[in-house]
């Protein structure tokens, strides 16, 4: 099964939610749309996201009634990206290159490689040893120094560097430079991971630190992601702790919800998440204080089986800690014949999806009546609401509503301004 088609069968099942089963039965004459659906992305994207120095995106935009799919040309190949939340990654990734290609042209680097071991071992001292008040000063001195280089010997994780490198402190040059570029410092992108990977290494050469590089350049970086106040400070910690560090961190996390530890750490052990990923998860969740049910959530999320399925958990946490934090408390996370639900205190049921175009298809249609025939078997439900972080068809809002669903696109501007 490929990427897609996994988005696709995961995210009916998050959505079907929308009619009564006599309601579903009568919409069988209807004319349903049929995907793959064209759309046209100068129609759907800011202008901002539509052309950059080194990518264009194409115009023609295919929806599965779910999830788009982006075509991009850029400096470095073609790239074809699932839903708008990579999209948005991968611009964001694209910016920074330019940004790390500046830094090339101007020879940010080459005065301060002159420096050669003597910069190296100033530089070392300075990477690995400058805690930052947000991370209460979990990492400092020569113990966990050597901690990390001891995981880095001995751990099989594809995400921690060799000691090589890390007695350099190449890895913490390497993640201090993608927190000011905002991208995250494991990511999967060839292009980038390769180019980030350049620039710690002349950083560490030099005895060069990330905020003197970068104040030697005059552009500004350019984030397109949305994210909010809660992602902003994990990428913080993510920043200051090697991967090691940050599984102890977010274990702690975890246990202090009440999640059993055999799930935590299947959890954790799950490298369909990079440990950014994993911890801006959990910290969102850890957000969510007093509200029962979140080991539900970090069961299924769990399961994730692709990196994009990694991405729909992460984005969903974020979107259930925004609504909880910024619109109205939630009481408990439900699963409802296998979706993640929250519900408020005074019984309404709220769901909250990472998605881009909802269209009415056959496939939405079919998956509402199991999900409505569980509601209706629950007592105090007092009303419910789909949010969703992208748009609804006409159709598709026009069905919602009828069965007395409130709606709500775009919904990320609203649970994401938190930063």
């Amino acid at each position: 099964m490929n990427r897609l088609t996994i988005w696709f069968s995961l995210l009916l099942l998050l959505l079907a939610n929308a009619m009564s089963v006599g309601q579903a039965q009568a919409a069988d004459a209807m004319s349903f749309s049929k995907p793959p659906i064209t759309l046209s992305a100068a129609r759907i994207l800011p202008e901002n996201l539509l052309e950059g120095e080194n990518f264009k995106v194409e115009d023609r935009v295919l929806s599965d009634g779910l999830i788009n799919t982006y075509k991009l040309n850029t400096d470095y190949g073609p790239l074809r990206v699932e839903s708008t939340a990579e999209l948005l990654t991968r611009i964001s990734e694209l910016n920074a290159l330019v940004i790390m290609e500046e830094m090339d042209r101007k020879g940010v680097f080459g005065d301060a490689l002159v420096s050669g071991v003597t910069g190296t071992v100033k530089g070392v001292g300075e990477l690995v040893t400058s805690p930052i008040d947000t991370t209460k000063n979990i990492v400092k001195g020569t113990g966990q120094f050597i901690s990390n280089i001891g995981q880095s010997i001995f751990s099989d994780d594809p995400d921690q560097d060799n000691v090589v490198k890390t007695a350099l402190g190449y890895d913490a040059a390497k993640r201090k430079f993608a927190f000011e570029f905002g991208i995250d410092p494991y990511t999967d992108y060839d292009p980038v991971a390769d180019r980030l990977g350049e620039v710690a290494r002349a950083a560490v050469a030099g005895g060069l630190a990330p905020r003197a590089a970068m104040a030697a350049i005059d552009s500004p970086v350019v984030m397109a992601m949305q994210i909010s106040g809660t992602a902003y400070g994990m990428m913080q910690l993510v920043r200051d702790n090697p991967p090691a560090k940050l599984r102890e961190i977010n274990r702690k996390k975890l246990q202090a919800m009440g999640v059993d530890d055999q799930l935590i750490e299947a959890f954790l052990d799950n490298y369909r998440y990079n440990p950014q990923e994993k911890t801006i998860l959990v910290g969102e969740l850890d957000t969510m204080k007093g509200v029962k049910g979140l080991d539900r959530f970090v069961g299924q999320a769990a399961l994730a089986t692709e990196e994009t399925l990694a991405l729909v958990f992460r984005v969903r946490a974020q979107m259930m800690a925004g609504y909880h934090l910024g619109v109205a408390p939630i009481a408990r996370i439900l699963n409802i014949d296998g979706v993640l639900s929250a519900q408020l205190k005074n019984g309404k049921l709220v769901l909250l999806v990472p998605v881009d175009y909802v269209f009415w298809t056959q496939p939405l249609a079919n998956k509402v009546k199991s999900f409505e025939a569980n509601i209706a078997k629950m007592e105090g439900i007092s009303g419910k609401e789909l949010w969703i972080s992208g748009k609804f068809d006409n159709s598709a809002r026009t069905n919602f509503e009828a069965s007395g669903w409130q709606v709500k696109e775009d919904a990320n501007t609203i649970l994401l301004k938190r930063k």
